[in-house]
């Protein structure tokens, strides 16, 4: 399995195990410095990251960890979410260190361009590798977004542009957006959710960045560790994971374990792999995909990580593993309503309609 490829039609290669950077600071710096440089030494230059993880605490461990060879890597990075004004749908809320923040979408262009600056800052860079908007801001029209990522591209202070989280019109809109830059300075990559238990892009966004050329950018791939050993074996883990994610919790734990015994779990033995290799190499399995984006907590997980770079998976066993998880019928929201599930249906609808109507009167 090739470990680096080029993103779309850039020359901008990368790793095709890009390393998730979010959510580490709840280890001490030691550890994650551990982590990080096994990480590298390992072959998984590429890191993603963006201001919103941890508030920009993990750029700036980032940019002190990687003083001295930013040479060394390539960094994927996000923006158009903010938290210090009112403006933007709210994505979400939450409470750090006894302070309430409301993260909100802001792809206004002075948005995007502060972001850009304050991320370099923290950083210690002058350029990013690729920046993307993180969640499309619907009340900013993501040509102007884009159009401002561009001009950060002419100033050199980003080489790629992206997209991610984005719907299919969205995705159309940004190709066709940047669809007279020169060959290599399109729409650069796609990021999205996408694991054997989440396949939903199969359907329209996969085939349309495969038809534009551009690269595609998997984040959690392991389900948050859901395609794991630790799944199968931890209990109280398993437990404590279900008050926060809606997979962790019954019937679909049952689903799941049933699912990795009979499909996985045979596989990894047989290869002498940990079960989440396993599920990683069924990702990078994947044509369509460039690269999955996964974090590691201690040394050995990046190590099983790599280790899907070499499982070797028959064709077969691709298909049969694809088919098996493809049948599951996982809840991602067990405790919602038939009627709060229509009126989200309804919001969503709503909003494509909108967004239509604006395009037909640009």
């Amino acid at each position: 399995m090739t470990r680096r490829a080029p993103l779309g039609g850039t020359d901008l290669e990368i790793s095709t195990l890009v390393f998730g950077s979010m959510g580490r600071s709840r280890q001490d710096a030691r550890t994650r410095a551990r982590v990080l440089d096994a990480a590298i030494d390992a072959g998984l230059t590429s890191i993603d990251t963006a201001p919103l993880y941890d508030f920009g605490d993990v750029e700036s461990f980032l940019g002190r960890a990687l003083d001295g060879r930013r040479e060394r890597v390539e960094l994927l990075s996000k923006v158009g979410l903010r938290w210090d004004d009112d403006h933007g749908e709210v994505l979400f809320a939450t409470e750090v260190g006894g302070r309430r923040r409301t993260v909100r979408r802001d792809s206004r262009p002075h948005a995007i361009r502060r972001d850009v600056e304050e991320s370099l800052e923290r950083l210690r860079t002058d350029h990013l590798d690729l920046c993307q908007i993180h969640h499309p801001d619907r009340r900013v029209p993501l040509e102007d977004a884009l159009g401002e990522l561009d001009r950060l591209r002419e100033e050199g202070k980003i080489r790629h542009i992206g997209v991610s989280n984005v719907e299919p019109q969205e995705l159309e809109t940004g190709l066709a957006s940047l669809a007279d830059a020169a060959p290599g300075r399109g729409l650069a990559s796609l990021q999205l959710h996408y694991s054997l238990l989440e396949r939903h892009a199969e359907a329209e966004l996969l085939p349309l960045a495969e038809a534009a050329g551009i690269g595609v950018l998997a984040y959690t791939p392991l389900e948050g560790g859901a395609l794991s050993t630790r799944f199968l074996e931890d209990a109280r883990w398993r437990g404590a994971r279900a008050e926060f994610d809606p997979l962790f919790a019954p019937p679909n734990r049952a689903l799941l374990v049933e699912a990795i015994t009979q499909h996985l779990a045979p596989i990894a033995r047989e290869l002498d792999l940990a079960v989440s290799s396993v599920a990683l190499a069924w990702v990078l399995a994947q044509p369509r995909v460039t690269a999955p984006i996964v974090g590691a907590s201690s040394e050995a997980q990046v190590a099983e990580n790599a280790a899907a770079w070499d499982a070797g998976l028959s064709a077969d066993a691709i298909s049969a593993i694809g088919s098996a998880f493809a049948a599951l019928p996982i809840d991602r929201h067990p405790g919602d309503t038939l009627a709060t599930r229509a009126r989200g249906k309804l919001r969503r609808l709503r909003e494509r309609v909108a967004r239509l109507r604006r395009r037909g009167g640009r």
